[in-house]
């Protein structure tokens, strides 16, 4: 695989640790974030301090706050943006879309404003059909310590599977592919609601026969 141009759209830990990992693979990569001080830090010191701060980063990757320029350069957009703000900065890089590009949500929940995954987000783009979703029991300091990984990239598009595949592709960091991108995405939104309920089950001593019927 010949090396991409790659932007991914947030600056906190899993969209950090995904960027690292893609630097290391000897991608362009780089890093939109809106606090300037943020991406003063990570490209003078190499450290992304609030989000993982004991996580060095590769020198190439770039931090920076010009997102039309970001997204002009990409080959490949990760949108890591909390589901609050996820359907404002989509309207922000609609301009710059190209049916070339690939778009690829990381973000894990619903839309606020309306029951809506962001894969339905991503797909009201307009401009490229070349759109997936990355979600697992994936935790942003564990990937960054190079602890063992598993992640699951879904789309209806054999070529955005594939390129995700590669792009992440590192000795602890394996990516499994779906093309069911809504069963992935409530998958990923539900976990927490369910390890809850099982929480409070537990709490009250139910039997492993209840658990499983509540799972």
């Amino acid at each position: 695989m010949t090396n991409k141009s790659v932007c991914v759209l947030g600056g906190g830990s899993f969209g950090t640790a995904l960027a690292n990992i893609m630097a290391h693979n000897g991608h362009q990569v780089s890093q939109w974030m809106r606090n300037e001080q943020q991406v003063e830090e990570i490209n003078l010191t190499g450290l992304n301090s609030r989000y993982l701060p004991n996580s060095p980063l590769h020198r190439e990757l770039l931090a920076t706050t010009n997102l039309e320029k970001a997204i002009y350069d990409s080959d490949t957009i990760l949108v890591s943006i909390p589901s609050k703000s996820f359907e404002d900065v989509m309207g922000l890089i609609s301009p710059g879309l190209t049916a070339e590009k690939t778009l690829i949500s990381t973000t894990k929940g619903f839309n606020p404003n309306r029951f809506e995954l962001m894969s339905e987000i991503l797909n009201r783009n307009g401009k490229t059909k070349k759109v997936g979703v990355l979600s697992g029991p994936n935790l942003a300091k564990e990937i960054a310590a190079g602890q063992l990984t598993g992640s699951v990239v879904a789309s209806d598009c054999i070529e955005v599977r594939s390129q995700m595949i590669k792009l992440l592709k590192s000795p602890t960091f394996r990516v499994y592919e779906s093309t069911d991108m809504t069963g992935v995405e409530l998958a990923g939104a539900l976990k927490n609601i369910y390890a809850i309920v099982c929480g409070l089950a537990k709490a009250l001593k139910v039997g492993e026969n209840t658990m499983a019927m509540i799972m």
